[in-house]
């Protein structure tokens, strides 16, 4: 199996973290949520771990239509997830200088259908801003451009999820990445990164937890996440939500280095019927029984108006008169 470099990986996490709304995990009292068209969640997000700058801000993700995707020459029924959001971000570089500006990202997720896992991702952060140091500001530029495909070989980390349950999901991975960098006066940098390998993620259930969060507050199910990459992830999945309302991302030596929270969301499947609408249907009914009346009392004061013609026998015609006598 191929090893995945360090500083790769720090790159696919910060933007994996930026797409806060990753794929929604099995808990322990949750079935298999049911996702519709529309539905969404939006995240506070909080990252200290890319490319050495912290950034804030919110991000978006909406389920769209499922269709089928490619996966590495395979086809596969998948929802597809938009991401879409921004934010600021403050740095200071190896030479002290201090860097602000602004981020946003966009782009597609697709979950296969079975157990919602991610296949296929394709997404965009940009970054602008300036590097405020003497005696003039520079401006700089940052690109990032990720495309990655999974798939997955095996699977036993499934729905659902029961207490104390572990698993793990192997995949084969295959990850193209561009990263462009470009100072004001200065010709833009590109490096393009490449990453395909066999790799497993594994899970475990850690425990039940009340958590309060910007969107509410949540009975949840804490799973500990593990990648190859050597840190680790805690989401707290909420069946209410249909997604995890938190999570929390941990380097390989136990730090935190990135935080989200949800604050809005939409899951149709539990949202309650809408009320039926009595007042619209009673208007309604009042006005067909008020045109009903009118209509029936202009006939009835149009008859009244209305002469009528009493028929009589027609006059006898009186009998010829006789000749006088001569």
């Amino acid at each position: 199996m191929t090893a995945i470099p360090r500083a790769g990986f720090t790159l696919l996490l910060s933007a994996a973290l930026i797409l806060a709304g990753a794929t929604a995990r099995g808990t322990a009292t949750a079935e298999r949520p049911r996702y519709a068209s529309g539905d969404f969640w939006t995240y506070r997000t909080n990252l200290t771990e890319a490319f050495g700058l912290a950034l804030t801000g919110n991000t978006t993700l909406e389920a769209g239509a499922v269709a089928t995707v490619a996966v590495q020459g395979e086809n596969r029924s998948a929802l597809q997830l938009y991401t879409s959001g921004g934010g600021t971000f403050t740095g200071r570089l190896p030479t002290g200088a201090t860097v602000v500006g602004n981020w946003s990202v966009d782009g597609t997720d697709w979950w296969e259908t079975g157990e919602w896992k991610p296949v296929r991702s394709l997404f965009r952060l940009s970054a602008e801003g300036e590097i405020r140091s003497a005696p003039t500001p520079v401006r700089v530029t940052i690109e990032l451009v990720n495309e990655t495909t999974q798939r997955i070989a095996s699977d036993t980390w499934r729905w659902p999820i029961r207490t104390n349950a572990t698993g793990s999901v192997a995949a084969h991975w295959n990850v193209t990445q561009n990263l462009t960098i470009h100072f004001e006066g200065v010709d833009p940098s590109s490096n393009e990164t490449h990453v395909e390998g066999d790799y497993t993620t594994t899970f475990a259930w850690d425990r039940t937890e009340r958590v309060v969060v910007p969107a509410g507050t949540f009975d949840a199910e804490v799973v500990r996440e593990a990648g190859p990459e050597g840190g680790y992830r805690l989401r707290w999945y909420a069946a209410r939500a249909g997604n995890d309302v938190r999570e929390e991302d941990y380097n390989e030596t136990g730090g935190r280095v990135a935080r989200s929270e949800l604050t809005a969301y939409r899951y149709a499947i539990t949202e309650p019927p809408p009320p039926f609408p009595w007042l619209p249907a009673m208007i309604a009914g009042l006005a067909v029984v008020v045109v009903g009346l009118s209509v029936a009392l202009a006939v009835r004061a149009r008859r009244r108006r209305t002469p009528v013609e009493t028929w009589m026998p027609p006059e006898r015609e009186a009998p010829p008169k006789s000749p006088p006598s001569p």
